[in-house]
């Protein structure tokens, strides 16, 4: 049943935002009951997860980040998909990123079972694992422990017994702010070399159908292939980027197992 865009914002307006004050304290008393428990830090693109985790890994002081992004787990794939630089992560562990060349295919299967791998690592180390991300299918097959056919090419979304208590928090914008922060992130990957970085791509790997999903890389080479201006290249990027956030917030509308931290209090 269609659902126009203004009922599916009133159905997020009349949630809870807790600010990051209450987050905070919710973690601490999250943490204290389950000492062998796990954060999930969620949310649309471009909604600020990245630098929140690391804010509470700080916080902490002995926590690790696993990043759930199906697109930083390939090699050279940096500005397109917003990876984590080395400044920006502030001296924490970041797990996830630069797992196979452009050229490879890392699925659903592979990486739940290269989180859970480095989710025991970090316990074995008494860390504390966050994991932060926006690939839904990808956080939900780790923190609800999906089952899969041993074929990979069969999507089971059956869940097993979660292997360990977690703790999801969501970062939730006003649809209107969100967009606005989306259209200026795509335009400044412009400036900051996304075209070079297509070009570098382009020459040195065969990309699989898996990496050229990454934003903007299309757009890029139509750019190139001077088949668009890059003025159109630009929007036509934005607009897929928050295209992907509404299926972001479709998946997670209406879960009662996230917590939503206002993005105004971050």
């Amino acid at each position: 049943m269609f659902i126009d865009e203004n009922k599916k914002e009133r159905i997020f307006s009349l949630m809870k935002l807790y600010s990051k004050t209450e987050i905070f304290e919710v973690i601490a008393k999250f943490l204290k009951k389950n000492p062998l428990g796990m954060l999930e830090i969620l949310g649309p693109t471009g909604s600020g997860k990245t630098g929140f985790a690391v804010e509470i890994a700080q916080a902490l002081g002995n926590a690790e980040i696993i990043c759930v992004d199906s697109r930083q787990v390939f090699l050279d794939i940096d500005i397109s998909s917003e990876k984590v630089t080395m400044e920006e992560m502030g001296g924490i562990l970041h797990w996830g990123l630069n797992l196979i060349s452009p050229e490879g295919t890392f699925s659903v299967v592979d990486f739940q079972k290269y989180a859970f791998e480095k989710i025991k690592n970090i316990f074995d180390r008494d860390n504390i694992p966050i994991l932060c991300g926006g690939t839904m299918l990808w956080l939900d097959a780790v923190s609800e422990n999906y089952l899969f056919d041993e074929d990979p090419a069969k999507k089971s979304e059956k869940r097993g017994n979660p292997r360990y208590p977690v703790l999801k928090i969501g970062i939730h914008w006003d649809r209107a702010v969100l967009y606005e922060r989306l259209d200026k992130r795509a335009g400044q990957q412009f400036d900051r070399g996304l075209v070079e970085e297509t070009e570098n791509l382009r020459k040195t790997y065969n990309f699989s159908k898996s990496a050229l999903t990454s934003f903007g890389y299309k757009e890029v080479m139509r750019y190139l292939d001077k088949e668009i201006t890059k003025e159109e290249a630009i929007v036509a990027n934005q607009k897929r980027n928050r295209n992907y956030a509404k299926r972001q917030l479709t998946w997670w509308r209406g879960r009662e197992d996230v917590l939503w931290m206002d993005g105004e209090t971050l």
